[in-house]
This record gives C-alpha cells, structure tokens and sequence, in this order.
C-alpha cells in the first residue's frame, strides 16, 4: 500500500474516534439535563408537603385557641340564673361554705322523698341584696341557700340544727338572713345578718329574750338587742315587725 493511502485510512480512523468521542459527551448532557428536572421536581414536592404540613399544624393550633377563648366566653357570659339551672339540672356542683376544697352535686342531697331531712327545689329571691337571685333549696333547719358568682355556685347560707335555723326577712326594705334558736323553753335568740353580694357583710343583729328565773316560767323576761338589754315591749315590738316578714324555708 502506498503512503498516501496509509494516511488517508488512519485519517479516516481517526474522524470515526472523533464522531464516537463526541456522541458520548452529548449522551452524558442529555443524560445530566434529564436529571435535573427530576430532583428539581422531587425538591419541590418536599417543601410543598413541610408548607402543607405546617399549614395545617396552624389550622389545628387556631381550632384549640378558638374552642378554648369560646369556652372562655360562654363562662364569662353565663348568668347567676343560668348557673343555677345547671346545678338543679346536676350538670355543675355547689363550693360548700366551709370547706372551698370541697363541693357536692343535687344528687347528693336527699331530694323531695318526704322525709323530714328531705330536700326540695324553693323559689329564687334576692338573699343578698346584689340584685340577682339565690336559689332556695329547702330541707331540714330552712335548707340551703345557693349563690352564683364568678362562674360558679356556692352555699350562701345553711341551716345547721335547731338551735341553728335558717329563714329569712325583709327589715327595713332589705333582705337579712335570720339564724334562729327556739329550742329551750324560756330561751330564745335571734342573729340576723345584711349582705350587699353574698362576700359582703354589711350589717348584723342579735336579739333575744330569757327568764331571769328559769324555773319560773310565769317570771321576769330579760330582752337584749346587739348585747344591750331593753325593755319588753321595745322587744315585743321588734319582734312583731321582723317575724311578720319572716319566710321560712324547712319545706
């Protein structure tokens, strides 16, 4: 083979590792490009799934705030009289007056089974002067008187025995609360007590009248109020104003 024809072959070869050459690097573009897109792709799908999840973690965090301030408002915006209806419908208990820790039900108590320490639902008055109504639950000593304030229920006033007796009076165009103990022939003693709101003690009254000679039923009366004695008719007629007045609630 002459010279000229050996350097065309090995032109020819070496044109074919060229085209060879170059395919290959375009194959690898191709190949770079398509992959690109792809993790772009997957990239994308991750940040859509964190946003959508962290939208809705903020969904539910917002739901919780939402039933927690309506909550807060169905409280706040409950009346006394509302109140009451849910403790005589036995959903709420009542804070008993002297123990804050300790609370009881309507179910609790011995409801209308005409026992004499039986107890029944009496009328709403306004025991303590604040313009909204207690609840009378009348039983044994006058029963209980039932205050709501602050969202909640409380007992206001207790009958607690006979020489404890609860009832109550209107004196001098206000409602007082009147304790009573009639239960010595020869004795009896009166403590009465004014609120303007059930925490508010405003004003307080003993009376009561004894024999000076206890054996001697026909004796001398002493008649006190608020530790002072005073004359018997003075007495007679204190006692005839208040007791016209008085409403009691044993049953």
């Amino acid at each position: 083979m002459n010279r000229c024809k050996k350097i065309a072959l090995v032109c020819v070869f070496l044109t074919a590792l060229n085209v060879v050459a170059c395919g290959q690097e375009k194959c690898d573009e191709v190949v770079t490009t398509d992959e690109s897109p792809t993790r772009q792709q997957e990239s994308s799908v991750q940040i859509d799934e964190s946003t959508n999840l962290e939208t809705e973690e903020n969904k539910t965090i917002g739901a919780k705030e939402s039933n927690t301030q309506t909550s807060k408002n169905i409280d706040t915006e409950m009346t006394a009289e509302e109140l009451l209806d849910l403790f005589v419908n036995g959903s709420i208990s009542a804070t008993s007056s002297e123990d804050s820790t300790s609370a009881f039900y309507i179910t609790d108590l011995n409801m209308d089974s005409g026992e004499w320490d039986s107890y029944s639902i009496g009328e709403r008055v306004d025991l303590d002067n604040d313009g909204e109504n207690e609840l009378i639950i009348c039983g044994p000593y006058g029963g209980i008187y039932l205050d709501a304030r602050d969202n909640k229920v409380y007992e206001f006033a207790v009958g607690e025995g006979n020489a404890l007796e609860l009832s109550y009076v209107v004196y001098n165009g206000s409602i007082w609360i009147m304790h009573s103990n009639r239960m010595n022939t020869g004795y009896e003693a009166y403590h009465m007590e004014k609120f303007e709101g059930a925490d508010n003690l405003v004003a307080e009254m003993n009376f009561y009248e004894e024999l000076v000679d206890v054996d001697n039923v026909e004796g001398k009366e002493k008649c006190t109020l608020n530790g002072t004695e005073i004359f018997y008719d003075e007495y007679f007629e204190l006692c005839s104003k208040i007791f016209a007045t008085e409403v009691t609630t044993t049953k």
